[in-house]
């Protein structure tokens, strides 16, 4: 980028980073542009006014239930395989055209939804959904840190993260609530259709992102870029022990949430089971929103380690009370930025050049203990019912308090020794 600044008269020339989409952009603000348009992508991608009535569509397709829940299964096992593949791609070819490639991987998922009557599209529809997670994930938080670090505020990443990831909860609430009156007036087929629209403005909105400084070498072949990622990771132990401990905490929070209706049909009825998931984004919205102020105050580790007490704790009120008011203290765990606060700690653990591939590593980690989890609860339920499953899922997050109190003690005397 070149600017081009004038004093007392004279112009002259300044060089800066070597990037040819910033040229002859002099007064272009990239921060502003690219914190603002990804957070309308990260609206526009969980805008899915068909996110509630999923599993019906699938059911009525396929003709099974069984098969229907199969193609959330497809989608997560196809993001595990994409997983660590794309986040190589995204350092070798850029933060943007990684974003682009995921959006149109949404399209056209969302079109296959929208037209197929068969089973075998479904499974078609799941696998581009499982590229598009893959694509965005470690991707696009190493964007918004590579696009303040160009500016000098990487220091500020919390505060932007926040603001950006909110967007994915008001998405829910607003399509919750909107699906729900389409689908009553119309049909999920509708839906279905209607949802494809807003896959069609991320793909336009993913062309007005500016790419950034790419910090991968060139010369590097796949072969050695992956050995040298699984290298660092496990000569940091920090960055190890965080890796474990994000992906059984992922892992478990994923499985017991989409779990979590099985006990709320016990004490609320059926049409209400969709309540607190609205409430739970709003909380979410709230404590995302305002992470930066939050986490100024809190140290990232020690905000992990008391939501997940928080959590362990009225979870298991909610359970022995087991009664109409259990789903309010269930959510209640909802409005804490745990999510901002281990991104905060993962992206300055992160090398520059491999951003995204130990981002996608990390991913991959939680992708596939999800994947272990929800067997896990399932069976349990299978053998003692849904609350002693979901009491068991939040005992196992002691483990996670257990990784993150070491975290934090190894990055606090990491901290003395540097000073």
């Amino acid at each position: 980028m070149k600017e081009y600044l004038k004093k007392d008269g004279n112009t002259k020339e300044k060089s800066g980073l070597e990037n040819p989409s910033c040229s002859n952009l002099p007064e272009r603000n990239v921060v502003k542009t690219n914190i603002r348009t990804m957070g309308l992508l990260n609206l526009l991608m969980d805008f899915k006014l068909y996110g509630a009535f999923a599993i019906i569509y699938y059911s009525q397709i396929s003709n099974s239930m069984m098969l229907g829940m199969s193609i959330f299964s497809i989608t997560m096992i196809a993001s595990a395989i994409f997983e660590f593949p794309t986040g190589i791609i995204a350092d070798k070819i850029g933060r943007k055209n990684t974003v682009i490639m995921g959006c149109v991987n949404s399209l056209i998922y969302a079109v296959i939804l929208a037209v197929t009557s068969s089973y075998v599209g479904l499974i078609f529809a799941a696998i581009f959904e499982g590229l598009e997670r893959a694509f965005f994930s470690g991707n696009n938080n190493a964007f918004i840190y590579d696009t303040l670090k160009e500016e000098g505020k990487e220091n500020e990443y919390k505060h932007y993260l926040g603001k950006t990831n909110s967007m994915y909860y008001m998405a829910g609430i607003l399509s919750t609530v909107l699906g729900a009156v389409v689908a009553y007036f119309t049909s999920i087929r509708m839906l279905m259709i209607i949802s494809v629209i807003p896959r069609i403005f991320e793909v336009i909105l993913s062309l007005r992102l500016k790419d950034v400084k790419r910090y991968s070498n060139e010369e590097e072949n796949i072969f050695a870029q992956v050995k040298n990622v699984i290298k660092l990771v496990k000569d940091n132990k920090v960055l190890k022990r965080q890796i474990i401990a994000d992906g059984i905490s992922d892992g478990i929070g994923e499985a017991t949430f989409q779990f979590r209706s099985e006990f709320y049909k016990i004490v609320w009825p059926i049409w209400a089971v969709g309540i607190p998931g609205i409430l739970a984004n709003i909380g979410a919205f709230f404590g995302s929103w305002f992470s930066g102020k939050i986490l100024k105050k809190w140290v990232n580790e020690k905000l992990i380690i008391f939501s997940n007490i928080f959590s362990i704790v009225s979870n298991w009120i909610s359970l022995l009370m087991n009664n109409i008011l259990s789903p309010f203290v269930m959510i209640t765990n909802s409005v804490f930025p745990t999510d901002v606060a281990k991104s905060d700690i993962s992206q300055s653990l992160y090398k520059d050049e491999y951003r995204s591939s130990m981002g996608s590593l990390k991913s991959l980690v939680g992708s596939i203990l999800y994947a272990i989890f929800a067997v896990l609860v399932g069976a349990i339920a299978d053998w003692k019912g849904a609350v002693f499953a979901l009491f068991v899922g939040q005992f196992l997050k002691f483990i996670v308090v257990g990784l993150y109190v070491r975290i934090y003690v190894m990055r606090k005397k990491y901290v003395s020794a540097g000073s």
